[in-house]
């Protein structure tokens, strides 16, 4: 078995277990505020998989030498890429969504009603919610080395460049899929599996731009600092546990399918697309 397939199996398998696990759970405990508690499900539960079978690929199965995994700074204007096209990603789908009325997808229960302001609450959200950008960083990173470090030069190696880019995006969303189809679900439902083809849909649209930002930059930084603001962003620790998000979750429904196929059919009308290629060693 070649480390691509175990890789694969390795990641998805972790995480049915701990879908089920999380299914079967069922944890309603709150630590501070809803955003906090559902980012550290969040990084418990999504992050960890591609980290540990990266590291168990390249220990055991693929043969000794050389992998570049981007673990290096980039440019500032990759950063700055990626942190205004993060948010213009949100805020052109929110657009679309309002003005053409497209929903987005069925997310569950609404947010939590807002805590009277005082100065504890004040502390307390304070402390929240940078807890939640450092709870969300740690687990993009986990992802990014796995999927953006890992798996794309794989796919890339054994596909070609633009299969193994598309590839890879598609199995990046079916990691999030048993989380999403069996987390805070509703028995019989077709909100649960909605939510899944959604994910992966926008997770096969979003990967490609992302991978895209990875062989462009030569550096995973920028594509941590991109992921870190969309998953706040449109509030995919949410959207995990079942939670609405309200309209800035567009970007995960048909709306947001608009924004990033205009956006990939834009890269590739520039020279940029020309970054889509198999760096060399140390590239």
């Amino acid at each position: 078995m070649n480390g691509l397939t175990f890789f694969t199996l390795l990641t998805l398998l972790a995480s049915w277990i701990i879908a089920i696990a999380l299914h079967l759970l069922e944890p309603n405990a709150t630590l501070g505020t809803k955003l906090f508690t559902t980012s550290i499900l969040y990084a418990v539960t999504m992050g960890w998989q591609p980290l540990v079978a990266t590291w168990v690929v390249r220990r055991w199965v693929d043969p000794p030498g050389y992998l570049d995994l981007g673990l290096r700074s980039a440019r500032p204007g990759f950063n700055l890429v990626a942190v205004c096209g993060a948010i213009g990603f949100v805020v052109a789908a929110m657009f679309v969504s309002v003005t053409f009325g497209s929903a987005s997808p069925d997310l569950g229960s609404p947010l939590e009603p807002a805590r009277p302001s005082t100065l504890v609450n004040a502390t307390l959200l304070a402390f929240a919610f940078l807890g939640t950008i450092a709870l969300v960083w740690v687990q993009a990173f986990g992802e990014e080395v796995g999927w953006r470090g890992y798996f794309l030069r794989r796919a890339m190696e054994r596909f070609g460049s633009w299969p193994g880019l598309v590839l890879h995006g598609a199995i990046w969303g079916l990691w999030y899929a048993p989380v999403l189809l069996l987390t805070n679900s509703s028995p019989g439902g077709p909100a649960p599996l909605l939510r899944g083809l959604g994910v992966v849909t926008t997770c096969m649209l979003m990967g490609t731009l992302l991978g895209w930002l990875r062989l462009a930059s030569r550096s995973l930084a920028p594509v941590m600092v991109a992921n870190t603001t969309l998953t706040l962003g449109a509030g995919l620790p949410y959207l995990m546990n079942g939670i609405d998000a309200g309209s800035r979750a567009s970007v995960f429904g048909p709306a947001g399918w608009v924004v990033l196929i205009l956006a990939i059919a834009g890269l590739l009308t520039t020279r940029w697309r020309e970054a889509v290629r198999l760096p060399q060693w140390g590239a």
